[in-house]
C-alpha cells in the first residue's frame, strides 16, 4: 500500500514542475531556426525591424523563481524557432494578485512570436503560394 501511495506521490509532484508553452498559430509558419538564434524582448519598441506575428506563446501558471523563468524562455525559444520566428517580445504575467501570496510565487509566461518583415520572408512567402 506505501508502495502505491508513494508512486501516486511522486507523479502528482513531477506533474506540478513541468513546464508548457500553448502555442497559437497567428500567421505563416517558415522554415524552422535554431532557438539559439531567437532574439528576445521586453517591448514592441525595442524590435529594430518591421515586423509580423507568428505564434502567440502562454504557459501555464508556475512558480516564476529565476530558475524556472530561464527554464520557460529556452522553452519558448525553441517553439518559436520551430515556427521561424526572428524573435520573441515577452512578459511574466502574474494575473489576479492573491494579497496574501509573494509577488515572485507564481506567474504566467505570454509571447509573440515574431518574424522580421525582410526579404528572406517575403521570398518564403511567394514560393509557399
Amino acid at each position: 500500500m506505501f508502495r502505491i501511495v508513494s508512486f501516486f506521490f511522486f507523479f502528482a509532484f513531477c506533474s506540478c514542475s513541468t513546464l508548457n508553452i500553448d502555442v497559437i498559430q497567428s500567421g505563416p509558419y517558415f522554415p524552422p531556426k535554431k532557438d539559439k538564434d531567437i532574439k528576445l524582448y521586453t517591448d514592441k519598441n525595442g524590435v529594430e525591424y518591421p515586423f509580423g506575428a507568428v505564434a502567440i506563446l502562454h504557459s501555464d501558471k508556475f512558480d516564476c523563481s529565476v530558475k524556472k523563468q530561464k527554464q520557460i524562455i529556452s522553452l519558448a525559444k525553441k517553439k518559436a524557432a520551430e515556427t521561424g520566428a526572428n524573435g520573441i517580445i515577452y512578459y511574466f504575467d502574474f494575473g489576479e494578485k492573491d494579497p496574501y501570496a509573494l509577488p515572485e510565487e507564481k506567474c504566467y509566461f505570454s509571447g509573440l512570436a515574431i518574424k522580421y518583415i525582410d526579404e528572406e520572408a517575403k521570398k518564403y512567402l511567394v514560393e509557399t503560394k
